[in-house]
């Protein structure tokens, strides 16, 4: 997914498919929203973006961190341990 794509995943608004979280600190929460995509039809969740579709956007240690969050959630508090993808997308505003 490019920054135009993103632009316009978002212009869409959350969904049951798909959910808007300016920043994640608390690996219970997030275990919990993507245990419920799993045990649906899957789904996305954007980090970096507003519930109202802002995008503020992420710092490049925000980033790692996040991505070692995710990472640790999936495979550590939800089980069965899940398969994430995560995908950094750059937009220059």
């Amino acid at each position: 997914m490019n920054a135009l794509e993103l632009q316009a995943e978002v212009a869409l608004g959350e969904d049951s498919t798909h959910q808007f979280k300016v920043d994640v600190r608390n690996a219970e929460s997030l275990a919990a929203e993507m245990a419920a995509f799993a045990n649906a039809n899957g789904g996305t969740i954007f980090i970096g973006v507003a519930d109202d579709g802002t995008i503020p956007g992420l710092t490049a240690e925000d980033v790692g961190r996040l991505n070692q969050l995710i990472s640790n959630v999936a495979s550590q508090l939800v089980r069965s341990p899940l398969t994430v993808q995560t995908e950094n997308i750059r937009i220059d505003n």
